[in-house]
């Protein structure tokens, strides 16, 4: 019985304490970021670039799509190309994306992907 009227008192002296912290004007901790994104092994494809855009928008979908055939080009021309970079630089991409409205990102993919369709292709990657 006793213990009970202890559980009792603690726990309701803990939640007037966090009340009080609201009350006295104290930050609270911030909310959770963004999960990180996928990280797929290994060597990157098309597919494994849009699994790390996840669920946004198809015009996100597509730049991740644009990002890969422009490594898969470099490669194809000899020149060097990381896959652990491209993964990388998807990945911050998501994680930046991830932080914006919806239609912020899509409309920030968009703009991305206009602006590298305007790059020449190389004939040999054609």
């Amino acid at each position: 019985m006793k213990l009970n009227i202890v559980a009792a008192t603690l726990v309701a002296s803990l939640s007037l304490a966090a009340c009080d912290q609201i009350a006295t004007g104290r930050d609270l901790p911030p909310p959770p970021g963004p999960p990180a994104p996928p990280s797929p092994d290994l060597p990157m494809t098309a597919a494994k670039a849009r699994l790390i855009m996840g669920n946004l928008s198809n015009s996100c979908r597509e730049l991740a799509t644009l990002k890969y055939d422009m490594h898969a080009c470099e490669l194809k021309q000899g020149n060097p190309a990381s896959e652990e970079a491209l993964r990388t630089e998807l990945r911050d991409l998501r994680w930046n994306l991830d932080k914006l409205t919806a239609d912020e990102a899509s409309a920030q993919c968009a703009a991305q992907t206009n602006a590298l369709r305007e790059t020449p292709k190389p004939r040999a990657c054609w």
